[in-house]
């Protein structure tokens, strides 16, 4: 009886399939729960109340949605749309969207949930098969984004599995040298025979290791230090590359400029004179 009920909810729309309605096994529970209902009220066990209760239950017998959510239609709250448009109903439903109801069938549903003695005012008709292709492209097409979106996510959370499995490998291959606690020479203090090593880590040691290390003397190669050497020669480049790399000299050459002013100045109180000597003359 199932395989009959899912067929014809999902004759009436392709998007009817789980989780839009219940599952089969949900389905058929509630199927069971009911016969055995109908057969205490067919017995005469309980009072009317309950027997009504029943009959009310056989209405929405193969009401087999998910969303429980009240429908009004655009009629009853005085909408602006009615009549104006394909859908002429209203659902305010807080369920996930992969559970919501079609919006296209908000009024069949409505009709099949407030009819009365097993009569709707809508009836389910044949296929409307345009309307049907069109759902099956687009759930098609939804479902192909989702597959592709899940194989991005796999692909993703297997690049960062392969790092973190690199990273291990390259961490494990370190070895952490010994300290040498009776090492006399700075360079026996560590054996540096490894190619790669990590930092020796003195929390290893114990503290009275550690004061050893401390009272004891060590020889330390006495390395010329040139840092006064570096930066009296960084001094002198810095002041002769001033001379010739300096603002002035790339704006074009302003201290020659001068010169060669002051040299035209002087020819010409030269010439002036040699005038006033002709003059007198």
């Amino acid at each position: 009886m199932i395989v009959p009920l899912l067929h014809q909810w999902t004759k009436a729309n392709a998007l009817f399939k789980p989780p839009v309605i219940n599952q089969c096994r949900t389905i058929e529970l509630k199927l069971t729960k009911l016969w055995h209902k109908a057969v205490e009220t067919s017995l005469g066990k309980g009072n009317l109340a309950r027997k009504n209760e029943f009959l009310h239950t056989l209405d929405t017998l193969f009401d087999i949605l998910t969303c429980k959510c009240s429908i009004q239609l655009c009629s009853e709250s005085n909408c602006s749309h009615s009549g104006k448009r394909e859908n002429n109903s209203h659902i305010d439903c807080g369920c996930p969207r992969e559970k919501k109801i079609p919006v296209l069938e908000l009024e069949f549903i409505k009709a099949q949930r407030t009819k009365a003695e097993g009569q709707g005012s809508m009836q389910m008709g044949s296929i409307d098969y345009s309307e049907t292709k069109k759902q099956i492209a687009n759930a098609k097409k939804r479902e192909q984004i989702r597959e592709r979106e899940q194989k991005k996510k796999m692909k993703s959370e297997k690049a960062i599995q392969r790092e973190e499995e690199l990273c291990q490998d390259v961490y494990h291959f370190f070895d952490i040298p010994p300290i040498n606690v009776n090492a006399t020479k700075l360079s026996e203090l560590v054996d540096l025979s490894l190619e790669v090593l990590e930092p020796p880590l003195t929390t290893s040691l114990t503290s009275q290791e550690l004061r050893n290390l401390k009272e004891t003397p060590m020889q330390v190669p006495k390395w010329p230090s040139h840092t006064q050497s570096v930066e009296r020669c960084v001094k002198m480049v810095t002041e002769a590359a001033g001379h010739v790399y300096s603002h002035e000299r790339r704006e074009g050459g302003k201290e020659e400029e001068d010169e060669e002013e002051e040299e035209e100045d002087e020819e010409e109180e030269e010439e002036e004179e040699e005038e006033e000597e002709e003059g007198h003359k």
